[in-house]
Formats: structure tokens, C-alpha cells, sequence
């Protein structure tokens, strides 16, 4: 695993990220943010309503996973056995503000693998 401290704010890293990712032709993200976050109120953390808003804007349409902090860190650290993991740390302070992203293949999705699979057990008889 590799750590880059960016001593930058959480939304310009990850807007810069994501328009790196979306120019190249072989990868995209998969989008996952905590779920814990849809429970914080303003009271409890001053900011996160207008970072809620802020993240919605640089996601678009973009298909979001929300899941418990702790069990997208069970998915990295089995990632981390077959693939290298890199963590941008920001100056963000809000809590359960992170986003992760997983590079997937952008030229292949399941359906195609499906097809393949299934031609390739036809094959096999």
C-alpha cells in the first residue's frame, strides 16, 4: 500500500481523480463512500451537509456504492493481496468523509465475461 499526502481538500483531489480516470480508455471507477455519512446531521459534524451537496455535484450520475466504513477496508485488504493500493490523504476532517475508488476494466463488463463463459463451456462438451 502507498500513501500520498495531497495537503489538499478531499472534493478537489477526488474531481481531479476522477477526470484522469474517465480520459483514460481502459479503466473506470467504482465509486464507494460510507454509508455512515447519510446518518450524520449537521449538529454532530458543522459542514457536512454542504460536503454532502459538494460530493453529490462531483459524482454526477456516477453509480455510488455506500457501504460500512469498516467493510470497504475488509475489500482493500483483500485487494491488496493481488493488487496495489493507493491512498491520496487530504486535509478532509469530516468524518466518514472518504471515498474510494476501484479501477475496473472499461473495455469488458460481467455481461461479456458471461457470454464468454458460457461459450467456453459450450466449446468443452
Amino acid at each position: 500500500m502507498e500513501v500520498i499526502n495531497t495537503d489538499e481538500r478531499l472534493l478537489t483531489v477526488l474531481r481531479y481523480t476522477l477526470q484522469k480516470i474517465n480520459e483514460s480508455t481502459h479503466v473506470k471507477p467504482i465509486i464507494y463512500t460510507d454509508k455512515e455519512i447519510g446518518y450524520i446531521t449537521e449538529s454532530q459534524s458543522p459542514g457536512v451537509g454542504a460536503y454532502k451537496s459538494q460530493l453529490k455535484d462531483v459524482l454526477g450520475n456516477a453509480g455510488v456504492q455506500s457501504l460500512l466504513h469498516d467493510s470497504v477496508f475488509v475489500r482493500m485488504d483483500a485487494s491488496s493481496k493481488l493488487f496495489k493500493i493507493l491512498v491520496l490523504k487530504t486535509n478532509e476532517t469530516l468524518a466518514y468523509s472518504s471515498v474510494f475508488l476501484q479501477l475496473d476494466c472499461a473495455y469488458w463488463n460481467a455481461e461479456k465475461e458471461g457470454h464468454l463463459r458460457e461459450a467456453m463451456k459450450s466449446a468443452a462438451r
